[in-house]
């Protein structure tokens, strides 16, 4: 064949090419697409809705949300920027209103305000990590003008009481005061210990005494766990609550968190494994494995705490934890003490009222304690047996954990062995799953008779759901056979017409860890 000839053909190939690939290009996404969650009856906003206070605009990272038709805005933000502060136990929030308290339970659909019960138009939900309440609970609990302006994406609110900010005191009913900042230093050598809090250009030192109650609490996962001062942190909120003759009762402690491995860096800049980007201040606070550092010393596959304010947003720490081997070659810190095993038997997600052990094997006559992340430290084990150290945890309530590290300590007399971490990582919820978004939506008339009806999930404590566990119930029939399961939907269209009337459904769905949760709602159909 001559020259020209294999040109021809070769460029024909060539073209031939470039068409497949751009075919396959064009065809790849809708291949491999996911599953398209159900299309909803709800408002979805195109950007992101802004909230206003008596003409300020409120900075959070928690944008009000559209559920079910209805506007939810996150709780604590604007309780916080009204000078009111939330306290919250298991599934009941509660706060000192101007004009008297608030009991709040979550999820529901109703709140009671000094003693009397409000309804609400929409429920009180958990989601990505806050609680959202609708509108009407700050008209009824606050009196406050709130308005959705849903052309403009605000919300604006009006009130007496907003607009000020967080007072660094506030009288409490019971004659003592809660007193609010930012942690400006820990010192945990006087005597008694204190803390120093800062509000703004007033700044004030607390005495803790021995008996103080304190709770940390990291709200992007509602976990709460007694802790000590020692797990109290400069650029967290407090509030500490001081009796009528100035004793500290309760120190709360609040935060937020991201966390994850590194999965890639840059000189500026961290990337989490679940593609979070994160990105410290010049003041944020670097430790690897509680020795200080800097950004440059952090490496792919660091497991990472990011703790921030949880009002700011401001970043504070990096607690990155380099994992440690336990062999019997681990390097000491200081001495001869050997680290050459450390298990924990947790094997899936655990809730409340749930334990698991761990083993420790090393250098005996020593000192074994264990730290479940940067949530609980100083765990004691038990030396059963020389060299063979042992110990449990019970999973409290409020206590909420994702693929969190697990590490180990051991000491002999003023020597350190190496800090050792489990191969595998500790998952907790105590949260259950919350179903925010339904449909059609309760009370709703709908002229089909063959409805779409389906179901949103949600995991607050970010332990994924059992997808074999959720189930769909209308009119009395379990028709989960023929539904679309997903880990965030449950979707259901009637293979034959339903009869105008009534209808009545239940959805049901569980954890890994085992939590459940179960809504029920009902719907006309009107054909005719």
């Amino acid at each position: 064949m001559k020259r020209d000839g294999w040109r021809g053909v070769l460029s024909r190939v060539r073209s031939a090419a470039v068409l497949l690939c751009a075919v396959l290009l064009t065809c790849a996404p809708a291949l491999a697409a996911p599953l398209p969650a159900p299309s909803p009856a709800t408002e979805k906003p195109i950007r992101s809705i802004a909230i206003f206070v008596n003409g300020q605009a409120l900075i959070t990272d928690t944008p009000p949300l559209i559920l079910d038709g209805r506007l939810l805005v996150p709780l604590r933000p604007i309780f916080e920027a009204l000078g009111i502060a939330l306290v919250r136990s298991n599934n009941t929030i509660t706060a000192h209103l101007p004009a008297g308290n608030l009991v709040l339970a979550v999820p529901g659909d109703s709140a009671t305000v000094n003693g009397r019960q409000v309804s609400l138009d929409a429920r009180v939900v958990d989601l990505s990590g806050s609680t959202y309440v609708p509108l009407r609970l700050l008209k009824a609990a606050l009196g406050a003008t709130a308005i959705y302006d849903q052309r403009g994406a605000t919300v604006q609110i009006v009130s007496a009481f907003i607009g000020r900010a967080l007072g660094a005191e506030e009288v409490r009913a019971d004659g003592g005061v809660t007193v609010n900042g930012v942690v400006a230093a820990v010192d945990a050598n006087s005597a008694p210990p204190s803390v120093t809090l800062t509000q703004g250009a007033e700044s004030r030192t607390i005495s803790i005494n021995s008996d103080a109650k304190i709770f940390v609490e990291d709200v992007t996962v509602h976990s709460q766990v007694k802790a000590a001062l020692s797990d109290v942190r400069v650029g967290d909120r407090l509030a500490a609550i001081l009796a009528k003759d100035g004793r500290v009762v309760e120190v709360h402690d609040f935060y937020s968190s991201d966390n994850g491995t590194i999965s890639a860096l840059s000189p500026f800049a961290v990337v989490l494994q679940n593609g979070k980007v994160v990105q410290p201040a010049k003041s944020t606070e670097i430790t690897v494995n509680g020795t200080s550092a800097k950004l440059s010393d952090l490496l792919v596959g660091d497991y990472v705490t990011v703790r921030r304010n949880p009002e700011s947003g401001e970043i504070r720490q990096l607690i990155v934890s380099r994992t440690v081997t336990a062999t019997a070659t681990a390097q000491p810190v200081s001495g001869n003490v050997t680290v050459t095993g450390f298990t924990i038997s947790a094997n899936r997600p655990l809730r409340a009222g749930e334990s698991f052990d761990v083993v420790l094997l090393g250098t005996p006559g020593g000192k074994a304690s264990f730290d479940i992340g940067d949530y609980v430290s100083g765990i004691d084990l038990h030396e059963d047996s020389p060299g063979n150290y042992h110990g449990h945890f019970t999973v409290p309530d409020r206590f909420n954990v994702a693929q969190v590290p697990v590490y180990g300590h051991l000491s002999v007399g003023a020597s350190l062995g190496p800090r050792v971490e489990a191969a595998a990582t500790f998952s907790a919820a105590t949260t259950p799953p919350q179903v925010p978004e339904v449909a059609p939506g309760p009370g709703q008339t709908v002229n089909n008779a063959r409805p779409n009806i389906y179901a949103t999930f949600v995991a607050p404590s970010q332990i994924p759901i059992n997808i074999s566990s959720i189930s769909l119930v209308v009119n009395g029939h379990d028709v989960t056979s023929s539904a679309t399961r997903t880990p965030g939907f449950i979707t259901y269209t009637p293979s034959a017409d339903y009869p105008d009337g009534e209808v009545k459904v239940t959805v049901k769905v569980t954890d890994a860890a085992g939590n459940t949760a179960t809504r029920s709602w009902s719907f006309v159909i009107r054909t005719h």
